[in-house]
């Protein structure tokens, strides 16, 4: 490369990078030593630098000068620069009248970036009408010939269309200007490209309906050809597509051909036309719609995937915060609060230094985290600052959804009043928002059986139930929950207990163990009270039916602290859940009278010292009852399969404790009771060893 030309290209590399000063010293320096041939195309960008300086007659002389020793391209970009300058000093005819000269003995090409200029200068004289006229014309011949000034002219439109006041279609023309993808596609699919934009601006306004209906015409325009380009095309649209579903199947049957497309278009042309990106979008997208329908393991497969390619991207991290928070909330819903939280603390951090306005819906997954482990005052903190920073940046949705937590967590505290009012709070911001709105009548009715008033509150869970149409497994156990509840406040068992038992069911075709492990015990709770008031046969079937919720709790309970690390995390689950399910267990024994089981269970869990957690104090069963907020049927593997799908050891890489026996080779009452905690829950309670009792 000669010493001109290194020159040269520094001087661009400076200017792109915005250093004027340094791009115009590498600029002269080209000028002064290129030959005649190559002077023009120096002047050109030379003269792009100085008014970038603020030297406008000095550019617009340099562009004289590159207007008569040039040809070709250079002529024309050359004239079509000095056209731009013009008008600024005054010289507008002189400039309209260089630009139509020269559209005579264009070619195609050099009509784009004439026809450009005109469009510019039409703008400047405020004869919009005729601009947008121009502009509109010259994007078909720029998609044919000359894709690179798509751009430009598209950012034109956008201008033209705000000084028209049509929010709609600036934003979708914005939105063609700032199209991601590094190789514009051909001239044919500039109506697909015009719909699905068109789809993107009215979802940002709010039309729903509206933008499903532009992406279906675009994705109809995607089937009548089989080249990379439709394959390319037919991603995006997908993905909108998925993005505009109403139900988590259709989510799911939209990202899944957004999947499939995008990885037969990388593996085609790699990433020319930005579908590593599209990739991504679908994949976080199934996943979301995944964890609704607690397919958790599928929802995490989906995220190792995302997570594996914004990792190895140059620019990624903004999609990596994205990633990193909407997987610890799916190990949250998995009960892996351990590695939710680890997932959660990297997302934070990412956000707080990538992606500013993800941060308060990761403040959200932090305080489901914390207050699902049993650190309320922590959770309160992060709601706070969740609700502060959607309030900041005009996130409604966030902030009705901090609201709702922060109102759930005063109902935790029996805190009925503070309750209420955050509830009326939020429900203030939701009237266009049935899916939070099913939260907030949710959250009124545990409220209200709080306050004694089950009938109340089974009209309010009825109505949420509405709200939610077709409802996902964790928000139907959520409902069941608070109406078995509300029939156990009115004293009405039976249906309380089909309640529960509904509940448990959808636990267990879902895998969350920790739900149904939670609601368990204090099942069995409610149960040994009941027996407590009754004599007889009564009374026996009572016990018996509490001794077979509380006990395995309890002992699935106990075994799952160990897949929490030592430290608070792991004391305060102690405090949460398996404290009271031990308790529980003692008193469903005791209501049966098995002095055997109760001695055998004495030495059990003598083997299992935990530390006390600092300041715990007692948390209300309804701690393990929640609506989820709203985001974003196949066999299931049983409760344990969470886990497996992250990879993790479930005892974190501790042996589990031994089974204790009188005799260590003749199995007690309790092993009988270890086999069935261990089948319903699914994973190992104790090791297959035993050590002698004390």
């Amino acid at each position: 490369m000669s010493d001109w030309s290194a020159s040269h290209d520094e001087g661009v590399r400076l200017a792109a990078d915005g250093d004027v000063a340094g791009a115009r010293a590498a600029l002269e320096a080209a000028l002064t030593a290129a030959p005649p041939a190559d002077r023009p195309h120096v002047l050109v960008n030379l003269a792009h630098v100085v008014d970038l300086a603020g030297e406008r007659q000095l550019a617009v002389d340099l562009l004289t000068e590159a207007i008569e020793a040039g040809e070709g391209q250079v002529w024309v970009m050359a004239l079509a620069s000095r056209a731009d300058l013009l008008p600024w000093l005054d010289r507008w005819d002189e400039a309209w009248r260089d630009v139509e000269g020269a559209l005579a003995d264009a070619d195609a090409t050099g009509e784009v970036v004439l026809r450009t200029s005109r469009v510019g200068l039409l703008m400047a004289a405020g004869r919009l009408a005729e601009a947008e006229a121009e502009a509109t014309r010259t994007v078909d011949l720029a998609a044919r010939h000359a894709p690179e000034y798509l751009e430009n002219l598209y950012a034109g439109l956008a201008l033209l269309a705000d000084e028209a006041g049509d929010e709609r279609r600036a934003a979708m023309y914005r939105m063609l200007a700032d199209n991601p993808g590094r190789q514009p596609l051909g001239p044919r699919w500039r109506r697909f490209v015009e719909l699905n934009a068109e789809g993107v601006a009215l979802l940002a306004a709010g039309d729903r309906a509206a933008a499903k209906s532009a992406f279906d015409a675009a994705y109809l325009e995607t089937l009548d050809v089989d080249d990379v380009e439709a394959v390319v095309c037919r991603a995006g649209v997908a993905g909108n597509l998925a993005g505009v579903a109403d139900h988590p199947d259709d989510v799911v049957r939209w990202s899944t051909e957004a999947v499939e497309a995008a990885r037969e278009a990388l593996s085609q042309v790699g990433d020319a036309y930005g579908s590593a990106t599209v990739l991504v979008n679908a994949l976080v997208s199934r996943a979301a719609a995944r964890q609704r329908q607690t397919r958790l393991p599928e929802a995490l497969a989906d995220l190792d995937d995302a997570l594996d390619i914004v990792t190895a991207a140059d620019d990624g991290e903004s999609h990596e915060a994205t990633v990193r928070a909407l997987r610890a909330r799916v190990l949250a819903t998995g009960g892996w609060f351990a590695e939710a939280a680890d997932e959660a603390r990297r997302a934070l951090d990412l956000a707080y230094s990538a992606a500013p306005a993800l941060a308060a819906s990761v403040h959200l997954t932090w305080a489901e985290i914390t207050s699902a482990t049993g650190d309320l005052p922590g959770a309160s903190e992060h709601l706070a600052l969740a609700r502060e920073l959607s309030a900041a940046t005009g996130d409604v949705p966030g902030e009705a959804t901090a609201l709702l937590s922060a109102a759930r967590l005063a109902y935790l505290a029996s805190d009925a009043d503070r309750a209420d009012a955050l509830y009326d709070e939020a429900d203030a911001l939701l009237a266009d928002d049935p899916g939070r709105r099913a939260v907030c009548l949710h959250g009124r009715a545990a409220v209200a059986v709080l306050r004694g008033r089950p009938r109340e509150a089974l009209a309010l869970a009825d109505r949420a139930l509405a709200l939610l149409g077709a409802a996902t497994p964790l928000q139907e156990v959520a409902v069941h929950q608070v109406r078995g509840s509300a029939f156990e406040a009115a004293r009405d068992f039976a249906e309380a207990e089909a309640c529960y038992a509904r509940a448990a069911e959808l636990c267990e075709a879902a895998g969350l163990w920790h739900v149904a492990l939670g609601m368990a015990w204090w099942r069995a709770d409610a149960l040994v009270r009941r027996a407590a008031a009754v004599t007889g046969d009564e009374r026996r079937r009572l016990g018996h039916r509490a001794l077979d919720l509380a006990l395995p709790a309890a002992l699935a309970a106990e075994a799952v602290r160990q897949r929490f690390p030592h430290g608070p995390l792991r004391e305060r689950w102690v405090a949460l859940a398996s404290a009271p399910a031990t308790r529980t267990a003692f008193l469903a024994i005791r209501a049966v009278q098995d002095v055997t089981l109760a001695a055998e269970y004495v030495d059990h869990v003598a083997g299992s010292v935990s530390l006390q957690a600092e300041g715990a104090g007692h948390v209300e069963r309804g701690e393990l009852v929640a609506l989820p907020a709203p985001p974003v049927v196949e066999a299931h593997l049983p409760y344990a399969a969470a886990g497996l799908a992250t990879g993790a050891d479930p005892a974190t890489g501790f042996d589990l404790p031994p089974r204790v026996r009188l005799d260590p080779a003749v199995p007690t009452a309790l092993d009988a009771w270890i086999d069935v905690a261990e089948r319903r829950y699914g994973f190992p309670v104790r090791s297959g060893r035993a050590v002698a009792s004390w």
